[in-house]
């Protein structure tokens, strides 16, 4: 028998005892005889036995489980944020499990079921898109389930569900006020997918700011881990005559793509970015750009108190909680 395939089988027959017995001895100690939980314990330390959790989990109504689903680790936003919001959890005696769908509608669904599969006590979710035909069939299993699930940035259209959102047409109006204050009008806005309800909003923030202004902008979306747009982006640059004076990367990835990008055509000091949020790794590298920034620490901590609000209420209608932030315009 390999110690580390030892199940509560395997002490129970060394232990000369039921599996009841042993399995009492790690949920409920105070109905086992002191030497017999003393014998089951030296069983399983000698053979490496760990309790499962989980299982403990899925034999009860629910777990002690917290789903945190993201549609992007790499983010600074949401890897912040969830940190903030994973020792809060600790801190309540949850155990988190993360997933990482990288943009995977079939991924996040994957996701969610694995969750209601433990029996999660609540779902935080960043869903792979916030476009208005975005309806994911986990929603109503949600509800059946009667399992909290709090949204974070991404809103899923014309559904009743709490969560901490950004307040996007705010924040683009807000970056347009600043670039309208600028000598230099010729704009370039790089944003996510052209349906995103997140890029309509902060583009159409900014457009409204350059109301006044007579800039020349142009827009190129793709999605907001700039992979698909990135070969447009770069031929679009390599012809001079089309070169901005500023680039916005409506988020810190498509920023930090499009300042990759500029260093391989050598045009980087041509060029000023502006970013809603911090692109990954900006100040180790000592990039310090203009953008409006979040604080993803205050996201995370009433993110949390949605979630842990939701959890003790989930006997109860729970009240729509929708908190939005705009961020602070920070000039570097």
């Amino acid at each position: 028998m390999s110690k580390a395939n030892a199940t509560i089988v395997d002490i129970a027959r060394r232990a000369n005892v039921t599996n009841i017995t042993v399995s009492r001895a790690f949920n409920k100690p105070e109905l086992v005889k002191p030497e017999t939980l003393e014998k089951i314990h030296a069983i399983a330390k000698e053979l490496n036995y760990v309790p499962n959790a989980f299982a403990q989990g899925l034999k009860k109504s629910s777990s002690q489980i917290i789903g945190i689903v993201t549609s992007s680790l790499y983010n600074p936003f949401y890897s912040n944020l969830i940190q903030t919001v994973s020792r809060i959890a600790r801190l309540q005696g949850y155990q988190i499990m993360l997933f990482d769908t990288d943009g995977s509608e079939a991924a996040e669904m994957q996701a969610i079921q694995a969750l209601f599969g433990y029996k999660a006590r609540g779902i935080l979710l960043s869903a792979v898109r916030d476009d208005k035909h975005y309806q994911p069939a986990y929603l109503n299993q949600a509800e059946r389930y009667h399992t909290p699930l709090i949204l974070i940035d991404r809103d899923i259209y014309n559904q009743k569900l709490s969560g901490v959102f950004l307040n996007n047409r705010e924040i683009g109006y807000l970056a347009g006020k600043y670039l309208a204050e600028q000598p230099d009008s010729k704009i370039l806005i790089l944003g996510g997918p052209a349906d995103s309800e997140i890029t309509l909003m902060r583009t159409q923030g900014i457009i409204e700011a350059l109301e006044k202004r007579n800039s020349e902008v142009t827009i190129i979306n793709g999605d907001y881990d700039f992979i698909s747009q990135a070969a447009q982006v770069k031929d679009y640059l390599a012809v001079k005559k089309n070169q901005p004076h500023y680039i916005v990367g409506l988020n810190g990835i498509i920023t930090l793509g499009a300042i990759s990008i500029c260093h391989q055509l050598n045009i980087y000091d041509r060029i000023t970015f502006f970013s809603i949020d911090e692109p990954p790794k900006a100040n180790d590298y000592g990039l310090h750009i203009a953008g409006v920034y979040h604080d993803t620490q205050m996201l995370g901590e009433i993110a949390a108190e949605l979630l842990f609000n939701a959890i003790k209420d989930t006997a109860n209608d729970r009240p729509l909680r929708r908190e939005f932030f705009t961020g602070k315009l920070l000039v570097q």
